[in-house]
């Protein structure tokens, strides 16, 4: 891909994530991003805590699907979740930030499938898995 089109693509994917609305409540925020690999990271923050004051499970979910999605749209088509998993191993408590790590395992023509890892501030993985992504016929950019 060239890289004026891969820098409008990229532009345009953190504008969808600095303007939507659950995005922006979660905290989510691109730290890299690539046609097949992207980091971003999401604040420990009281809203999105499970009763036992660890990151709920479902805001960790999230956050793995919106990096690893975006990553995705990196290919010029917006996407949508096919499926998603992710094996919680660890609690995610006593860090500033989880990193979500989005690694492309393979991209047909209308299905993407990435690894995903999540990670605390001290590089332990709490979490792991796999999302798949339907290519759509919408363009990022018209």
């Amino acid at each position: 891909m060239e890289k004026e089109k891969s820098a409008q693509l990229e532009q345009a994917m953190r504008k969808i994530i600095e303007t939507n609305s659950y995005m922006r409540y979660l905290g989510v925020e691109i730290l890299e991003l690539t046609e097949n690999y992207g980091v971003g990271r999401m604040k420990y923050k009281d809203e999105l805590l499970n009763p036992y004051g660890m990151l709920h499970g479902g805001s960790l979910y999230s956050m793995a699907d919106i990096i690893a999605g975006t990553v995705a749209c990196m290919g010029g088509h917006f996407v949508t979740t096919v499926s998603g998993n992710l094996n919680f191993l660890l609690p995610a408590d006593h860090t500033e930030y989880v990193y979500c790590e989005a690694k492309q395992l393979r991209r047909g023509k209308h299905l993407a499938v990435f690894e995903v890892r999540i990670k605390d501030d001290r590089d332990k993985v709490l979490d792991s898995g796999e999302f798949t992504f339907f290519l759509t016929e919408h363009e990022v950019i018209a």
